[in-house]
């Protein structure tokens, strides 16, 4: 598999991680009726769904690739959920949040390039 293509996946599945932090903390701020609704609704299920698709991606992957690469995923997360919050959740970005964020990306290019 090409060195591109499972770059690529990486980031993918960072980012399917990040949407599915999203949804999970999209039900815990809805109000359940009772606690099997707590935990069977759709954002829920979704959010499960969608790590369960990360784990099987991220198997896949480090068989492909070397393990080292296998960080990028959830550093480049943590990006993505900040972005997503402040999209989807309507959270606030501060200055120092960039400034992280900036810093793990920095970190991210240089461990995968260098």
């Amino acid at each position: 598999m090409n060195k591109f293509v499972i770059m690529l996946l990486i980031i993918f599945s960072g980012f399917l991680a990040s949407v599915s932090q999203i949804l999970l903390k999209k039900s815990a701020d809805i109000p359940h009726t009772s606690r099997i609704r707590e935990y069977l609704n759709p954002y829920v299920i979704l959010g499960y769904g969608g790590y369960a698709c990360v784990l099987a991606l991220n198997i896949f992957l480090f068989t492909k690739m070397q393990f080292r690469y296998g960080v990028l995923s959830n550093s480049l997360a943590i990006v993505f959920v900040m972005v997503l919050s402040r999209f989807v959740l309507q959270e606030e970005v501060t200055r120092k949040k960039i400034l992280g964020a900036a810093l793990i990306i920095a970190g991210v290019v240089c461990f995968a390039f260098f």
